[in-house]
């Protein structure tokens, strides 16, 4: 590694810090610890389209856990900016299929800012705990690391290669 390719590395490494101390002392930030207390909610509309497309377009075992969609609740589950939110299926809702793997469905696609965002959905015990949201390659537009769930029709499966075209 040369010394333009080390100084390029601890310049990002200090404007990413810079960034994190920004983002911990921000209101935002502080918005979103206290949406981790609140009761659970409903899913916002994008969140449903989101869960409903994965589980229709997915393996015959997320078809599985579609029943449990009707009456889920949800709770912010990361302080990060990410969407990633917690999954609480109602009592008595029918169980998906048991598998020993949590992870349901592994996904990426674009935000509407064109960032590159994975999307993994987890079971625990044959019900649905989490719909995580994760940057792929950490170039999230704006001062701040938050970001929204990808589009839908830009979703892809991991195993397909390639990320999905930018929408820029």
């Amino acid at each position: 590694m040369g010394i333009g390719e080390l100084f390029n590395m601890y310049r990002m490494k200090w404007r990413f810090a810079q960034m994190d101390r920004k983002w911990a002392r921000s209101a935002r930030k502080q918005e979103i610890d206290a949406e981790r207390d609140l009761p659970p909610r409903l899913l916002t509309p994008e969140e449903h389209d989101l869960l409903c497309w994965i589980l229709d377009h997915g393996s015959e075992v997320a078809k599985s856990f579609e029943p449990q969609v009707e009456d889920v609740r949800a709770v912010r589950a990361c302080p990060c900016g990410c969407p990633t939110i917690r999954l609480i299926v109602r009592e008595g809702a029918p169980l998906g299929m048991p598998q020993a793997d949590r992870i349901i469905c592994d996904l990426w696609g674009r935000t509407a800012k064109g960032e590159l965002v994975g999307v993994l959905l987890f079971q625990d015990g044959g019900k649905l705990s989490e719909l995580e949201a994760y940057s792929v390659d950490g170039q999230i537009q704006d001062d701040s690391p938050e970001f929204r769930f990808p589009m839908i029709e830009s979703l892809r499966e991991i195993e397909e290669g390639e990320p999905p075209a930018s929408t820029h």
